[in-house]
């Protein structure tokens, strides 16, 4: 064949090959179940000490309780089994985030949370909350509250946009003291690593007594403001929320990494998991995007 037929059929053969090699190279989106697979894997890997198995991208930013660190220097490593789980996901921002109860080989308790990021098929971002101290009480952690899995009712949910709005709200109140009480139910309580430091006249965390999640923050506190304030994960279907911020302890240079998961029902925060850091010196989260 020459001429004219010739340059179509190498024309058309061109396009072909190069649909084939862009085809071969495209990594379709991460939906919900390839999130939670990714999580799951994850898991697997660093129970087996097979931190090289994961699909890091080259350049994933890797941080626990707000350090950089390589992934196999994680206190992951130190976890011999998992004791409860919940993992959420969001295909929207390509997060799929846990938190994890679970016991060292040492026989010690510890609350890990845990986010993925991925991107084209990579995990881009991982940022890990590991508390390992003696205030982690599993007796509120296992099994994980199935309160935070349970399906909201289509005619009950909350749009993505007003979740976000009511979480937003909650960290500017964490600066200002000043919450809207009509985003709180009543009966809301706020766990942190297992410890309920609402409605708890015996509550040793916050000191905050027979109170709930809208009164223990209004008025004058010894914390705010709220800095490097993030939404991680929205999922209306559950009514579920994650957010993330840095918080301030007056002019000291304490400073505690916040990782919450929040259940809103009828548009109103009803339960707050905790997982909070204190430490000295905290000068970012590493995740500011």
């Amino acid at each position: 064949m020459t001429g004219r037929g010739a340059l179509k059929t190498s024309s058309l053969a061109f396009a072909a090959a190069l649909f084939f090699l862009c085809g071969a190279t495209s990594v379709a989106p991460c939906d919900r179940v390839c999130l939670l697979e990714h999580a799951k894997q994850f898991n697997a890997n660093m129970l087996a000490r097979t931190t090289e198995k994961i699909p890091l991208a080259a350049n994933a930013n890797i941080r626990e309780n707000t350090k950089a660190i390589a992934l196999g220097d994680s206190r992951w490593i130190g976890v011999k089994k998992i004791l409860s789980e919940g993992v959420y996901a969001d295909p929207i921002l390509g997060n799929v985030i846990e938190h994890v109860a679970a016991e060292t080989a040492d026989g010690k308790t510890v609350y890990i949370g845990t986010r993925l990021k991925l991107v084209d098929g990579k995990i881009q971002e991982v940022e890990i909350n590991f508390d390992d101290g003696p205030r982690v009480n599993m007796k509120n952690l296992v099994p994980y509250d199935p309160i935070f899995n349970t399906i909201v009712p289509p005619e009950e949910r909350s749009t993505r946009e007003d979740l976000m709005r009511i979480i937003t709200s909650y960290f500017q109140g964490l600066t200002d003291h000043n919450p809207i009480q009509a985003d709180y139910d009543p009966r809301c309580d706020r766990y942190h690593s297992g410890n309920r430091v609402t409605h708890n006249p015996r509550n040793g965390i916050e000191d905050g007594g027979e109170v709930g999640c809208y009164e223990s923050n209004l008025g004058p506190k010894p914390w705010g403001p709220a800095t490097e304030v993030r939404i991680g994960l929205v999922d209306p279907e559950r009514g579920i929320v994650i957010g993330y911020a840095i918080l301030y302890y007056g002019n000291s240079d304490r400073r505690m990494q916040i990782n919450e998961v929040f259940k809103i029902l009828d548009s109103r925060i009803r339960m707050v998991d905790n997982i909070g850091l204190m430490q000295q010196g905290i000068t970012t989260s590493g995740f500011t995007k």
